[in-house]
């Protein structure tokens, strides 16, 4: 991943665990789109996946997280 993009999902990071509001989207349906999370899902290890899509991923939500996990953006 590019070094600009790879810091663009790092503070997209933070700043959705200051507001608590997510961005996802694949490029079709609407997206992007923005959601409101619940405080169970900014747990640690959450955190944005990027791939095909970016998409807020966490435990809470196993399906999502069995798939996405690996490609989640940490410093």
């Amino acid at each position: 991943m590019e070094d600009n993009k790879r810091e663009f999902i790092i503070r997209l990071e933070k700043l959705t665990r200051e507001t608590g509001v997510s961005i996802g989207g694949c490029g079709c349906c609407g997206s992007p789109f923005l959601r409101e999370l619940k405080k169970e899902e900014l747990h640690d290890s959450a955190g944005y996946s990027y791939g095909d899509q970016v998409i807020w991923v966490s435990k809470m939500y196993m399906d999502e997280w069995d798939e996405h996990h690996k490609g989640i953006i940490k410093e």
